[in-house]
């Protein structure tokens, strides 16, 4: 096409003209021609205020169908502005915010009856004494779409779209309306409404309205403190399939909410507030719910502390919407190590898609996935997984997946056995991105995999080696990678007494060596200081009752008697007769850091866990804070778990030892930190 007809600030593509006035200091005041094939005209971010049928005389001569004409400061529209428009089925004059309510009445009156979709949103009105009459000019026509937010339209009532029977869909939402300003009479078609970021407390009784062809609902980032008539105000909607209720602060999700909406197929509800505490054991009974999206609700704990707190049920949590399909809980805190929370996914025998991103997974779910034998998408990205080898413990199970998602890891190398056969044959589509790949020969099985794949590899170009180099341009070759293993093979023998030697000496130097590295990074400030003048402990101590003689008679005379350091000791600072997990919360926001005491018995406490849990929340929030390790022993493997491994493996600690010189070191790493 043609470009040169075009003026400088605008551009062309097939049948579509975009005139952009956003970044440019000189604005068009006037509508340019265009080809005679352009059927969409873009003309946005200018300056056209006095708009009538002479200004649109360039886009007379075309078959114009969508004409989108926001934020061009227009303060007048004439009444025969459109009268040449005769194919228009789109208009958006949006964000004219100048013009007068009463000039646009008037030129929809100049509208022709294609018109299907009418935008007047960011229009900063209010509504005329008789509204009723405001859209008596589309009533020739089939206009279907409707949209007014943010234009402070209250009250609202359906009787300003008398006449339009083929009215199907109406936004009105962020119009500051209030649980008094809603009348929906006249509006019997509608089968489309937003209601987001409207002031509704409560929901709306929408069966006084007559709304019997609803299918989708918003009322998400509205003010509802509660859903306690969501059952009631609702139970007529007998053809709703959407409901989207993200964003807004109710306590409790109760029992039965939207079993009385027999069609509903998708539920949202996404950024719940911190005030959710509990979601009762029949929340989520629906037949016919195929779609569940509870995801970025403050990092929900679904996990065994979880059910003894009375959070949530784990055993019918799900039990009663067999017909899931899709589940997101992303966002969240879901203890996959313990089996009543894994049972807890049971029923959900028809799932075919689960998003679990964001969950700060270390370690891949060994034996949950064979549960979902209709499973077809995986999406697990945004965690810290680490590399596996045992793929059968993983997918054993899945004939039907095709797409795995699992970008944005620690996954370095990937072998022949990190996906079963099977797996690899019905896979479609993969996504590795944001993983740096460790390239060396434990990648080749890798590289030779990506060359012959069907599979298709998202964003391959993207993937990269721990040094940034391309991982498709991994060396070195196979040749290579089999001469390497001979090599290898020879200087393992003499290798290992080299190794013995060196072993036995550090092992006898270990805590002067140690020693001698803390001091080197203490004084290049690898420990920077935070201001403790708004703390009222230096420390919040997480600790077992088994470990707390070690607490009583060594952590507290050294730090608080010798160093005048205040700890939390909750056997000793918790507020009596105040709910324990209260208490949790409180004290370790009155705490600059927090030291973890790790043992065996520590990680075998479930108390201990869920203040972990509430520390690493904290964490991900507060850049100035922090958490120390201090291990009292070597935890045993079978008592390992993913946020153990996590907090060990990717922060340093301090080990509490005998040795003259290492109790020396433990102090004043402690004492430093804290500090």
């Amino acid at each position: 096409m043609d470009i040169m007809l075009i003026p400088a600030d605008g551009k062309c593509e097939h049948r579509s003209a975009t005139c952009d006035g956003s970044n440019k200091t000189v604005k068009l005041t006037y509508i340019p021609k265009f080809p005679s094939d352009i059927t969409k005209v873009v003309f946005i971010n200018n300056n056209i205020s006095n708009l009538s049928r002479s200004t649109l005389k360039n886009l007379s001569p075309l078959t114009i169908t969508n004409l989108d004409l926001k934020n061009n400061k227009i303060t007048i529209i004439h009444k025969d502005t459109f009268a040449d428009m005769k194919h228009l089925v789109k208009l958006d004059i949006s964000g004219n915010d100048q013009v007068r309510i009463e000039n646009v009445q008037n030129c929809l009156r100049s509208l022709p009856s294609t018109l299907k979709e009418l935008l007047l949103n960011h229009m900063l009105w209010h509504p005329l004494n008789n509204m009723n009459t405001m859209f008596d000019g589309l009533k020739k026509g089939q206009i279907r779409k409707i949209e007014l937010s943010h234009s402070y339209l209250k009250p609202f009532s359906g009787k300003w779209f008398a006449g339009l029977n083929s009215l199907t869909d109406i936004d009105i939402s962020w119009n500051s309306i209030g649980d008094k300003d809603l009348n929906f009479k006249g509006l019997n078609n509608l089968k489309w409404l937003s209601l987001i970021g409207n002031y509704l407390n409560y929901v709306p009784d929408f069966c006084t309205g007559d709304l019997y062809k609803l299918e989708t609902l918003l009322l998400s980032n509205t003010r509802l403190a509660n859903l306690i008539n969501l059952q009631n105000n609702t139970r007529c909607l007998r053809q709703l399939t959407t409901l989207h209720l993200n964003g807004i602060a109710v306590p409790i999700i109760p029992n039965n909410a939207f079993s009385e909406l027999k069609s509903l197929k998708v539920l949202e509800m996404t950024k719940m507030s911190t005030q959710l505490k509990k979601i009762l054991p029949l929340a989520f009974n629906s037949s016919s719910l195929s779609s569940l999206s509870y995801s970025k609700s403050d990092r929900f704990i679904f996990c065994k502390t979880g059910v003894q707190m009375g959070y949530f049920e784990p055993k019918t949590l799900f039990k009663f919407c067999p017909s899931l399909t899709m589940l997101d809980l992303s966002h969240n805190f879901i203890e996959f190590t313990n089996q009543e929370i894994r049972d807890m996914f049971s029923p959900l025998i028809n799932l075919r898609e689960i998003k679990l991103q964001y969950l700060d997974l270390v370690l891949m779910p060994r034996h949950f996935f064979h549960q979902f034998p209709c499973l077809q998408g995986i999406y697990l990205d945004h965690n810290m997984i680490l590399p596996w080898t045992n793929g059968k413990e993983i997918f054993q199970g899945l004939t039907n997946l095709t797409e795995l998602h699992i970008s944005s890891n620690r996954i370095g190398h990937f072998s022949s056995t990190s996906f079963p056969e099977n797996i690899l044959k019905t896979l479609k589509s993969i996504d590795l991105t944001g993983n740096q790949f460790s390239c060396t020969c434990k990648l080749t099985w890798f590289k030779h995999w990506m060359k012959n794949t069907k599979v298709k590899l998202l964003n391959e170009t993207y993937y990269n080696c721990d040094d940034r180099t391309k991982a498709p341009g991994l060396q070195p070759t196979y040749i290579a990678c089999s001469n390497i293993i001979f090599l290898i093979t020879v200087s393992v023998g003499g290798g290992v007494c080299f190794l013995l030697a060196a072993t036995i000496l550090v092992y006898s130097c270990r805590w002067r060596i140690r020693f001698h590295i803390y001091k080197i990074l203490s004084s290049s400030h690898y420990y920077q200081q935070i201001d403790g003048d708004d703390y009222r402990y230096s420390a919040y101590v997480i600790y077992c009752y088994e470990d707390f003689k070690w607490v009583k008679h060594e952590l507290i005379p050294k730090m608080e008697e010798k160093h005048g350091l205040h700890l939390c000791i909750p056997h000793r600072d918790f507020e009596l007769g105040k709910v324990f997990a209260d208490n949790i919360v409180e004290h370790m926001n009155l705490s600059k850091t927090v030291i973890t005491v790790l043992s065996n018995n520590f990680a075998k406490n479930e108390w201990c866990l869920f203040q972990l849990a509430v520390a690493r929340s904290k964490l991900s929030k507060d850049g100035t804070f922090s958490i120390f390790p201090v291990m009292l022993e070597e935890i045993d493997f079978k008592n390992m778990n993913s946020s153990l491994y996590s907090l060990i493996k990717l922060s340093s600690y301090a080990a509490w030892n005998f040795d003259e010189r290492g109790v020396e070191l433990f102090w004043e790493q402690v004492i430093n930190h804290v500090q």
